[in-house]
């Protein structure tokens, strides 16, 4: 008996302490100012506190709205069913708003339900909706979620007119994108949105302590209107001006031609009737030297046409190049009076188009020998220093003054009589060196002579 009285007291004392525990436990709840109910998974209210009674909540179980029982037990539903996460609910009941939050207890089978009354927060939100009232810009409130639940004048005037809605319904995705955006990063957001034919450049706000974000437009349309029209009147005018100047440059291209194909006609013509050997070799040579000029001069027009992609890209030896360029010189120039000197370095190898680089060189390689009559000094040389390859074109010729320097690579500008350049020789020029990403610098002094040269960026290992 001693035994089973000493068995008996250890459990009436454990039953003191559980009662003890359930007690404190159930005051938090009690004590909560606001509303704390609990829920079994049948709908049975197993506890409600104090704050609770005499609301939504602690009548759950008389409640005769069948839309609010249905939201309870719904919710309740995916609460249970769900991850466990709680989920939070607004409420409207016999006037009062209600934010109402579901915590699940899979395991007990029951749902803790925490109630606040949020009607007079939702006062204040309506209050704070009367400065936006007065703006007269667009200014609209969207929560989370996209649906619209505010609406200046000017908005229902302008943009929900466009967007053929209004206030409690969903704004566009394109829209709404913007406002979870918005809502997420709690950033001001500021970017322009086509709404029906009218552009706005809008300016999201977030609220985020009442999950909604103020959209504050102004219509810019016309502005934009605006832009595109001068836009399209600037492309006009340039338009006009590559056809004005089109008709110069044909005008030019049909007289520097005119010039060398009267001589080649005038001369075959003299031939045809002439005995004089030694004249009509002398004809002949007039003719070969006048076909050649128009060869150049189609020749410029053809690369300063050509599309601005390298092709043909291999590696080049820059002393091939120099090389090359100047057998191809003397065809066209006289270099018997032309001192060459070659300053070569080795391994000078970089990427490039062979044809095209052949073209620079021996254009700076004319336009060298012309500016010393054919009588000078030429220098041909190239570099190798800490993986960077370059060539220059020297001479001690006439050289160029400051403006000329300025001018020499436009388009059409030659510093040569009429019928001896095109002017886009070095505007071509320019155009290659770009295209193999390389650098021109150009060094002259009058009564010295001039410098042209070519840096290479290093190749890629």
């Amino acid at each position: 008996m001693t035994n089973e009285s000493s068995i008996i007291k250890t459990l009436e004392e454990k039953l003191k302490q559980v009662t003890k525990e359930l007690e404190e436990s159930a005051k938090f709840p009690q004590s909560n100012p606001h509303y704390v109910i609990q829920v079994s998974s049948k709908g049975e209210l197993l506890f409600a506190n104090e704050a609770s009674k005499n609301t939504v909540f602690g009548n759950l179980d008389v409640l005769k709205d069948r839309e609010i029982i249905i939201i309870f037990l719904k919710t309740m539903r995916t609460a249970l069913e769900g991850d466990g996460s709680a989920i939070s609910k607004t409420l409207m009941f016999e006037g009062r708003i209600y934010n109402a939050t579901f915590v699940p207890f899979k395991k007990e089978d029951y749902v803790i339900i925490y109630g606040v009354d949020i009607t007079e927060s939702q006062k204040e939100i309506e209050n704070l909706a009367r400065f936006p009232e007065e703006n007269p810009h667009s200014v609209i409130r969207v929560e989370d979620g996209g649906k619209i639940i505010f609406a200046n004048s000017p908005a229902k005037k302008q943009i929900l007119l466009e967007l053929n809605t209004e206030v409690g319904e969903i704004i566009p995705k394109e829209v709404n994108k913007t406002v979870t955006e918005c809502l997420e990063s709690g950033n001001f957001i500021d970017v322009n949105h086509t709404l029906g034919k009218r552009v706005y450049a809008c300016t999201f706000v977030p609220i985020k302590a009442h999950s909604y974000v103020n959209i504050y437009g102004v219509d810019i349309t016309e502005k934009i209107d605006a832009q595109d029209e001068a836009e399209k009147t600037n492309q006009e005018l340039i338009q006009a001006e590559k056809m004005a100047s089109l008709g110069v440059v044909i005008s030019g291209i049909a007289h520097e031609i005119r010039n060398p194909l009267q001589v080649i006609m005038a001369l075959s013509e003299s031939i045809v009737d002439d005995d004089d050997v030694p004249r009509i070799q002398d004809d002949a040579h007039e003719i070969v030297e006048a076909s050649k000029r128009i060869s150049e001069i189609v020749n410029d027009l053809s690369t300063h046409a050509r599309d601005a992609k390298t092709t043909g890209e291999s590696s080049v030896n820059l002393n091939n190049i120099a090389n090359k360029s100047m057998d191809i010189s003397k065809h066209t120039r006289n270099l018997k009076s032309i001192e060459v000197i070659k300053q070569y370095s080795d391994d000078v190898v970089i990427i490039g188009s062979s044809s095209e680089l052949t073209q620079v060189i021996t254009n700076f390689v004319n336009n060298a020998v012309d500016a010393m009559n054919e009588v000078g000094k030429l220098w041909l040389i190239t570099k190798l220093s800490k993986g960077i390859c370059s060539i220059s074109v020297k001479d001690n010729g006439s050289g160029m003054d400051e403006e000329t320097q300025k001018k020499i690579f436009d388009p059409f500008f030659t510093t040569k009589e009429p019928g001896k350049g095109t002017g886009l020789g070095l505007h071509v020029v320019r155009k290659i060196i770009e295209k193999h990403s390389a650098k021109l610098e150009l060094y002259s002094k009058l009564g010295e002579g001039t410098t042209f040269t070519i840096t290479f960026p290093s190749l890629k290992k």
